[in-house]
């Protein structure tokens, strides 16, 4: 947002409620893992490898990516929830220096769980956030034009 624009209390009001919603999303996952016996982490690391594009697998350096932490980090998580019987490393076949992470069949079995719920609450997410964008739309269409009424003489 240009720095000339006039941000208003209902901006702020509704970033507000978008950021607590998003914050309680978060809360609300890290619970659903919980109850599955994982960490926020370990869940999202499964859907790093279950989500990763090529059939293969992904590498630790790749889910390190996806989850924003550092290799050796990624490395621990990976320690942990292989020794939870939920994913297994493996040799590439093309490359034997390349090791590759597959979820375990309790590691599918869990992901699949904890996706079906999250998938619905995501939904209710989106449908706050795209009415929320459309109202800040509809708020910078009114900023433009009461700008424009001012610029005409």
């Amino acid at each position: 947002m240009p720095h000339d624009q006039t941000i208003s209390e209902a901006d702020y009001a509704r970033l507000l409620t978008v950021r607590t919603r998003l914050r309680r999303f978060e809360h609300w996952s890290a619970e659903q893992a919980s109850e599955h016996g994982l960490t926020s982490s370990q869940h999202q690391l499964l859907l790093a490898v279950r989500g990763h594009p090529e059939p293969a697998g992904p590498t630790i350096g790749q889910v390190a990516e996806y989850l924003l932490i550092k290799p050796h980090s990624a490395v621990e998580l990976v320690d942990r929830t292989q020794r939870a019987g939920l994913l297994t490393r493996y040799r590439d076949s093309d490359d034997h220096r390349v090791v590759r992470l597959r979820l375990s069949t309790d590691g599918a079995h869990i992901l699949a769980a904890l996706t079906s719920v999250h998938i619905d609450e995501l939904g209710r997410l989106a449908a706050l956030v795209e009415s929320m964008i459309g109202t800040l739309a509809a708020g910078d269409e009114v900023r433009e034009q009461s700008a424009d009424a001012r610029r005409t003489p």
